[in-house]
């Protein structure tokens, strides 16, 4: 072992036990022991699931984000945005709404989602946690709808 943190402890140990003993030849034999594990289970479900997640990630998306690009494409083409900024609205305003409607869409369809992964999938993981991935995830994509 000559490196990593159990090289450098034995060496803090080494010098505490020559030090203590004046004992130069006073020496920490350091060494790992492997535990044993128990077998291994190879679990398909779970090599299918860690495949094809990611994807239906995606797919649970893309009509939120077709109807909301469209939405915006369509208000650009009837011009309905000039109209609402010569009667006094904002930047600001205009992308908040959108915004918040994206947030409320992206929250129910969370929610469905994130149900029927903790019922039938996911039942021993940190519910929490997954809630706000895939809630972060979607708001994420919002970002992705500005750019386009």
């Amino acid at each position: 072992m000559k490196e990593g943190y159990a090289y450098v402890q034995n060496w803090v140990a080494n010098t505490i036990l020559k030090r203590a003993t004046n004992n130069s030849n006073a020496q920490i034999s350091a060494m790992i022991v492997p535990l044993q594990t128990l077998p291994a289970k190879n679990d398909l479900f779970a090599q299918v699931l860690q495949t094809l997640f990611p994807l239906f990630m995606i797919l649970m998306y893309v009509p939120l984000l077709y109807r909301i690009v469209y939405r915006i494409v369509n208000e650009k083409v009837t011009r309905a945005k000039e109209s609402m900024r010569m009667m006094g609205l904002g930047d600001f305003a205009y992308w908040s709404s959108w915004l918040a409607y994206f947030t409320i869409i992206n929250t129910a369809i969370t929610l469905v989602v994130w149900l029927i992964l903790m019922i039938n999938v996911y039942q021993r993981k940190s519910a929490f946690l997954l809630f706000v991935m895939i809630w972060l995830y979607g708001q994420s994509l919002f970002g992705l709808v500005i750019i386009i």
